[in-house]
């Protein structure tokens, strides 16, 4: 089962092998336990700076799929943002609308780098 890519730079995405994104629940729920397990460790991460950071979710996930690590970085001190925009189905569409969502969230916090933080395949 390969990963689908698009044949070109500029290309418009094509959908994964469908066997890629059965595996997605069952491996988001083995990864939300193994991160319940590891977080006094991750703590002890170094405090953030405030500034904004945009979270995408895994391929064919929503937002609701990161609200752990939404969390988690807002303890650290970061000004975190999900990406608002729906289920992840890469289309040129949805490029256009995360393009859009970043320039937003520069402008609303003063222009300040922005840090993506992707999970999964997001």
């Amino acid at each position: 089962m390969g990963a689908a890519a698009p044949a070109e730079p500029g290309g418009t995405p094509r959908r994964p092998a469908f066997g890629l994104l059965a595996l997605e629940g069952p491996r988001a729920a083995a990864e939300l336990a193994l991160f319940a397990s590891f977080r006094p460790l991750l703590q002890r991460a170094p405090h953030g700076d405030g500034h904004p950071v945009l979270v995408l979710p895994g391929m064919g996930a929503g937002d609701r799929s990161t609200i752990p690590m939404r969390g988690y970085l807002r303890g650290l001190g970061y000004a975190v943002h999900g990406w608002g925009l729906g289920v992840n189905r890469p289309s040129p569409s949805l490029i256009g609308q995360l393009w859009r969502r970043f320039d937003e969230l520069y402008e609303r916090h003063g222009r300040q780098p922005l840090s993506l933080v992707g999970w999964s395949l997001g």
